[in-house]
């Protein structure tokens, strides 16, 4: 497999870092994830409550996230703890981390003093604002890192209030530029030998992805806001609703026309009904400057037909469109179930469940859902007698100290 050999400690919790870390997992490097439970990962939480029997293993999102990865339960509070954190990094490649800045540093565990236990260590950090900075000690998620980086300034309607993108958009932003960024500091390695400190900001990789507003900002001083579903350079651009399937009155399907050609194609695949033969729609200023008819007007067209149907005469005409997808379209998608998008895996507390894979395949070497992702703890015997080399002994004195909690 393409990363065979290559050995990730992770700390750290939610998506943003242990998406990150997926990508590596998936195609062969052995991820070990410590935790604690004294301070379990915030999405173990989302299913738990008192006196459910599945506990802290019963998250349906955290099992979709950590496939693939060993886990490990280390009190960090306890010195002998920190003495089995600093061994792991003796042993990894990469440390990669999204705790709020200091949360490291408080137990000897940043970059300066690891380099003296792994002077080759790659170490990445992603925190909301990165580690330098006036705002660098503000701890947040993507709910803050969405609306901080401008996405929710731009979701939503002119005249109302801004909606936000569903999720934390940085943070399923921030773990592909993880993965890209550890891919690129192993390159380094393997040509210099060096390691080195990644820092990534989730607020400014979401700023990063918004650069159409910073152009036209800063170059024509215009400041972009909030249109809904619209365009400002086409029309009809946006999402229509089709007839209802069975008690599912829901169903949608977007459609971008993005020229006149476009248009034309759109007329004919409509049967060319006499609303869109006006002269007002011939050109895109006129479809923009009357918009609300002209999405009045083909909304009639699409609400009595099925998503599914508007959507294949649409493609056959050559015109931009897509149904608008919900989880259960997904999973019945011949698409993706080509790419095998979704991989069962049976999991020891919950069950067998579906997990993603990551979108992208390598010819050479395929990627795999080789194990379910761990209950805590589950491998903190396995990684510190058969990776770090403990005795017998050593752990059992170590686990009755109550080190593995």
């Amino acid at each position: 497999m393409l990363f065979d050999g290559l050995k990730i400690l992770e700390f750290g919790g939610g998506a943003a870092g242990p998406l990150g870390t997926r990508y590596f997992a998936d195609h062969g490097a052995t991820v070990v994830r410590v935790e604690s439970r004294q301070r379990p990962d915030f999405i173990r939480l989302l299913r738990y409550t008192p006196g459910d029997p599945a506990g802290l293993d019963g998250s349906h999102m955290f099992a979709m996230v950590n496939v693939n990865k060993l886990g490990v339960a280390l009190n960090m509070s306890h010195p002998k703890a920190i003495d089995v954190a600093r061994r792991l990094v003796g042993w990894c490649d990469v440390l990669a981390e999204n705790f709020a800045p200091k949360a490291l540093a408080k137990w000897g565990l940043d970059y300066a003093s690891l380099t003296t236990i792994k002077p080759d260590l790659i170490m990445i950090s992603t925190c909301l604002n990165g580690q330098s900075g006036p705002d660098r000690n503000y701890p947040g998620f993507g709910g803050q890192g969405s609306a901080i980086s401008g996405f929710n300034h731009l979701t939503g309607w002119a005249d109302r209030e801004p909606l936000g993108p569903f999720g934390t958009i940085t943070d399923s932003l921030s773990p592909r530029l993880v993965a890209l960024l550890v891919g690129s500091a192993l390159l380094h390695r393997k040509r210099t030998g060096q390691g080195q400190y990644l820092d990534l900001a989730q607020v400014e990789g979401g700023v990063v992805c918004l650069s159409e507003n910073i152009l036209s900002l800063s170059g024509a001083g215009e400041l972009l806001g909030r249109i809904g579903n619209r365009s400002r350079h086409a029309a009809p651009h946006g999402a229509f609703q089709c007839a209802a399937e069975g008690d599912d009155d829901d169903r949608w399907v977007a459609i971008a026309v993005q020229s006149d050609e476009d248009w034309q194609a759109l007329r004919r695949a409509m049967g060319d009904p006499m609303w869109a033969a006006e002269e007002r729609f011939a050109g895109v200023e006129g479809r923009l400057q009357h918009v609300d008819d002209l999405e009045k007007g083909l909304t009639e067209w699409t609400r009595p037909r099925l998503a599914l149907d508007v959507v294949g005469l649409l493609q056959q005409h050559g015109v931009e469109a897509g149904l608008v997808s919900n989880f259960a379209d997904q999973l019945n998608d011949p698409q993706l179930a080509h790419r095998q998008h979704f991989r069962q895996v049976e999991h020891r507390v919950i069950g067998k469940h579906l997990c993603e894979t990551n979108a992208m395949r390598f010819s050479l070497t395929p990627e795999s859902i080789r194990q379910p992702a761990p209950c805590l703890g589950e491998h903190s015997e396995h990684v510190c007698r058969d990776i770090l080399g403990m005795t017998a002994a050593e752990y059992e004195t170590l686990r009755s100290e109550e080190v593995f909690v």
